[in-house]
């Protein structure tokens, strides 16, 4: 199989100069949705209702409707803040799975995902809690 020369050389340097400028287009995405994922939950930190929050996030920008649906990142965090330390993993996912906030295999996606993009933290014992337990919890157990 021979491979024959690109009949237009000027296209292909064009692609690639739009190819090297998807990755900061893609981390600037990345970062808009992390501060649109913040703002929800201190929105949420704060008391305000689902509702009103959601009319919030209408009257700043209507093309944001997909912010608009309930995350599973608000149980998991109601439930943290609930217990107010670290939770085991499995217990985590099984404790919100008997409270039916979804299935067994979204919640745990869902704390992956969460662990993943620093929405939750890591801790001992396979135990996940909130960024900001982080540093209270690693000073306790020096």
């Amino acid at each position: 199989m021979s491979r024959k020369p690109p009949k237009d050389p000027e296209n292909c340097f064009e692609n690639a100069r739009v190819a090297t400028s998807i990755g900061p287009l893609l981390l600037n995405l990345n970062n808009a949705l992390q501060q649109v994922e913040l703002c929800r939950i201190s929105l949420r930190a704060m008391g305000y209702p689902q509702k009103r929050w959601q009319e919030i996030v209408n009257d700043v920008n209507p093309e944001l409707r997909f912010v608009l649906q309930s995350q599973m990142l608000d149980p998991i965090i109601a439930y943290l803040k609930s217990v107010g330390k670290p939770v085991n993993r499995n217990k985590l996912a099984r404790d919100l799975y008997a409270q039916a906030v979804g299935p067994i295999q979204r919640i745990r996606q869902s704390i992956t995902m969460n662990l993943r993009s620093g929405n939750l933290t890591h801790h001992s014992g396979n135990k996940v809690g909130l960024p900001a337990w982080k540093e209270q919890f690693h000073k306790k157990s020096t």
